[in-house]
């Protein structure tokens, strides 16, 4: 009985050589006859297999970020053709707007600059006093020729004005012509 106990013991000594599969890490599991080689084989297999997942990793968070710039910038040209599209309906609104307001202005007419003189009450009136001053030569003898008078008191009394531009008043006002 000696040597069945021997044996026994032998064999409890060696079951309780080898750890558990909680305890171990890869390639612990075979015990200290086999645990070397298997654990070197299980390592390299392990870091291969990290290495994928890593990659793999990498390459969805790159497919990720390409799916969301193309998203931004398809946000950004639909929102730049809206913007482009409502620019273009007011300019449109602008222009049917003005061409209905626009009313036909007299050619004719020359464009009036800084100092000119706008045309006033007066100017009737002078008109036909300057009609009725103009001079005559009648057809006489040439040794005589009569001429006559070009000035009255009625021009020389009322005093001839022009319009013009005041900065300071910001207005048209009427000043004497020179």
């Amino acid at each position: 009985m000696s040597k069945f106990l021997a044996v026994l013991i032998s064999f409890a000594v060696i079951a309780t050589s080898f750890t558990s599969a909680a305890e171990a890490g890869p390639g612990r599991r075979l015990g200290f006859f086999l645990g070397g080689m298997a654990a070197a084989s299980m390592l390299a297999h392990a870091a291969d297999e990290r290495r994928r997942e890593e990659a793999y990793e990498r390459m969805r968070a790159r497919r990720i970020a390409r799916e969301r710039a193309a998203a931004i910038a398809a946000a950004r040209r639909e929102r730049a053709r809206e913007i482009a599209l409502q620019k273009q309906k007011a300019a449109q609104l602008a222009a049917a707007e003005a061409a209905a307001s626009t009313t036909p202005v007299a050619t004719d007419t020359p464009a009036l600059k800084k100092g000119d003189r706008l045309p006033s009450a007066q100017d009737d009136t002078t008109v036909a006093a300057t009609a009725a001053q103009t001079t005559t030569l009648e057809k006489t003898p040439t040794n005589t020729i009569t001429t006559g008078s070009t000035t009255t008191d009625d021009t020389a009394a009322t005093p001839v004005s022009c319009r013009r531009y005041s900065a300071t008043a910001d207005a048209v006002i009427d000043v004497p012509c020179n």
